[in-house]
């Protein structure tokens, strides 16, 4: 029964993510399914800098997470596998996957560690030390671990704090 009720539930949020993407018009920046998500423009905790848009074209999951946060601890690991499975597949409207984590720790030794711990060292990082205070939670209106999964034009087709239909959106979108 759940996994029918997930089906119908992607079946729902594709069709509506396929009816905003007629190209006719341009979608408002926003928050919801088929709005355009809001740019990030930051540094990385490498010193890099990355504007999102930079990665149009691919599928983005952008991953509000916290190395205190447990559920976020065991999304690391699935994230990874996520990130192994499609980084070079082929989506309806993208083609290929990264993966952008933005901490909303405080500070610098547990969030090192975590991401060394959980080996997700080869993703992008950002990290303003601000928490949930961070201009990027508030922009993203973020106060608690949050998965937003955009697609190659920069539009929201997944904004849950469950991984798990992040992957089911994968799966629904994936050409191969």
């Amino acid at each position: 029964m759940k996994k029918l009720k997930l089906t119908l539930v992607l079946i729902l949020a594709g069709m509506s993510f396929l009816s905003f993407n007629n190209n006719k018009e341009i979608p408002r920046i926003g928050l919801n399914i088929g709005d355009e998500a809001p740019i990030i423009q930051a540094s990385l905790i490498n010193g890099d800098q990355l504007v999102s848009d930079s990665l149009r074209g691919k599928m983005i999951l952008i991953n509000f997470w916290a190395s205190y946060d447990a559920q976020s601890r065991i999304e690391n690991h699935v994230i990874t596998d996520l990130y192994s499975k499609f980084k070079d597949s082929h989506f309806f409207n993208a083609q290929g996957f990264e993966v952008v984590f933005i901490s909303l720790d405080r500070f610098h030794a547990p969030l090192n560690s975590a991401i060394d711990r959980d080996q997700i060292n080869a993703f992008y990082h950002i990290c303003d030390f601000k928490g949930i205070s961070s201009p990027l939670a508030q922009m993203y209106n973020i106060s608690t671990p949050q998965n937003i999964l955009l697609d190659g034009t920069g539009r929201i087709v997944v904004n849950s704090n469950k991984i798990d239909k992040v992957h089911a959106s994968l799966n629904f979108l994936q050409r191969d």
